[in-house]
């Protein structure tokens, strides 16, 4: 392959696998490992959250540079195994562009969980996670129903383009309210639990978790942007979850 083509095939994996919820020191070696196996005689690659830079010096001398911006990313397992496993085939046996390209269309058409699956995985999880901190079997009920309510809110949410930052604030008022609601006029019998239950579902653990592994690494800037993304995302859910008891908890 020429360096141009090498260039792109590593910086389209290092990409997805940003997109789909890799640490950066992954991202960085898997397109490091690709360039090596192709003869690229220098690479150096800068990544953060949201964009990926990449030099190489073919052996022609030449030096070429990608960048790649990265808007929006979250975590996808299935992608990352099916990635992983493309970039450890292309280091053993240095396939051709196309054929590269070819599986590469393949993973990003991959499949994906439906809208009624995605909405009864987030409502068993709230359920779970109602009862696991001590709701009886009525809040878990409860729960169920709220967490539904809270993946057909963020599906909406996503389509209409709404920044994350206010997403996460209006999720949160709209789930506080249900529980509320739900303890009032539906089954749910202690609110507490049954927000306990559906603030799980908005905790952003897993940016928490790689921001950590970012500084285990030694990718302090990755690592600070994740923690604070993580903070910040964290106090959107909890100022939500206030304003809906202001509403109509009684706190004022």
């Amino acid at each position: 392959m020429t360096g141009e083509e090498v260039l792109t095939c590593a910086i389209n994996i290092g990409e997805q696998l940003l997109m789909s919820g890799a640490e950066i020191s992954r991202v960085e070696d898997t397109i490091r490992r690709i360039c090596d196996a192709y003869g690229i005689l220098q690479s150096h690659i800068f990544s953060i959250a949201s964009c990926i830079i990449v030099t190489l010096e073919t052996q022609d001398r030449e030096w070429i540079t990608q960048t790649r911006r990265i808007v929006s990313y979250g975590t996808d397992m299935w992608k990352l195994d099916r990635l992983n496993d493309l970039s450890r085939r292309i280091c053993a046996t240095r396939p051709s562009f196309d054929v590269i390209d070819q599986e590469y269309e393949k993973i990003l058409k991959g499949p994906t969980y439906s809208p009624a699956m995605q909405c009864a995985v987030y409502a068993m999880t709230a359920g779970a996670f109602a009862i696991f901190f001590g709701g009886n079997l009525w809040d878990g009920i409860a729960s169920l129903f709220v967490g539904a309510l809270i993946r057909v809110t963020l599906y909406a949410f996503a389509k209409v383009h709404m920044k994350a930052i206010f997403s996460n604030i209006l999720c949160s008022l709209i789930s506080g309210m249900a529980c509320i609601l739900m303890c009032r006029v539906g089954p749910g019998q202690h609110v507490e639990m049954i927000m306990i239950g559906n603030i799980m579902l908005l905790i952003p653990g897993v940016l928490m978790t790689n921001s950590f592994r970012d500084f285990i690494s030694g990718d302090m800037i990755s690592g600070l942007l994740h923690f604070s993304e993580a903070m910040i995302t964290a106090v959107c859910v909890a100022v939500g979850f206030i304003f809906s008891k202001m509403l109509l908890g009684g706190m004022l």
